[in-house]
């Protein structure tokens, strides 16, 4: 009874339940949860070079780059950052693709690619 009437009890109630919640891994129902923002969006390994490469213009040299990161990470993250990547060249208008000597069948077998190397095929 005490608790309800007193603040800081309360807030410390409060905390402890997060706590035991976060200790528990989400057994229990505590009633609350203390969420931690996030500072930014955490990049893929890799994304930084090939966002350099794609405003440079020089997408075929991305392509070989991303390709030849496969096996130096997880499977997941290469399907993960290949997806991001041809996602982020295919947002690209005609007349850019063709400044850049890239067309949409390249993004495609790019894709295809990807998709082999998900159901494990290559």
């Amino acid at each position: 009874m005490q608790e309800e009437n007193d603040v800081l009890l309360r807030q410390i109630k409060a905390f402890s339940q997060g706590l035991g919640y976060l200790l528990g891994k989400g057994n229990g129902n505590p009633g609350n949860e203390i969420v931690f923002p996030q500072k930014e969006a955490q990049k893929l390994p890799n994304q930084e070079q090939l966002e350099q490469f794609i405003s440079d213009g020089t997408l075929h040299e991305a392509t070989r780059f991303l390709f030849s990161r496969r096996y130096a990470m997880s499977e997941e993250k290469f399907i993960v950052l290949g997806t991001w990547y041809f996602g982020e060249i295919n947002n690209m208008s005609d007349s850019q693709l063709m400044q850049n000597n890239y067309t949409r069948h390249e993004i495609e077998l790019g894709l295809e690619q990807l998709g082999r190397i998900q159901r494990g095929e290559t």
